[in-house]
């Protein structure tokens, strides 16, 4: 019986930090609970869909990216178990079904890249084929 409740608690466990595809508003709603200024939501809801399909739980074994927002671990998180790098976090942080941490790094690294090249989204590779050259407002239509 011991052994069917320790089982059970690491069963709940492991699927209470499952990634999660999330619905587009859904992201909306997110970006705006932790802070986006409103006119960013559109364009991180259009690099969340053109990143990862709005999947939390993306992995891109290639590039080494992370996450909704397919954060790198060669600048961003440490691939290894201890946090690092300039969000000063893993990068199994990134692939869970909260995006609150995902976030704020985004949001770092926007600022970062804005400070760098003067460009805050050139740190994601479809921000110009996808999110520079429209009305990102279709991202949030019908969200409010």
């Amino acid at each position: 019986m011991k052994i069917l409740t320790i089982f059970l608690y690491a069963l709940a466990i492991l699927c209470a930090s499952q990634a999660k595809i999330f619905k587009r508003c859904e992201v909306v709603h997110k970006l705006e609970k932790h802070g986006v200024p409103d006119w960013q939501i559109p364009t991180f809801t259009c690099l969340a869909k053109w990143e990862s399909k709005y999947d939390s739980g993306k992995l891109d074994y290639k590039t080494g990216r992370h996450g909704i927002f397919q954060i790198s671990e060669k600048v961003w998180c440490s691939p290894v178990e201890y946090p690092g790098l300039l969000c000063e976090t893993t990068c199994d942080n990134f692939r869970d079904n909260t995006i609150g941490d995902d976030i704020k790094c985004a949001l770092k690294m926007y600022k970062e890249s804005e400070t760098v090249t003067g460009i805050g989204y050139a740190a994601w590779d479809s921000y110009w084929p996808h999110c520079a050259t429209g009305d990102n407002m279709e991202y949030i239509r019908n969200c409010y």
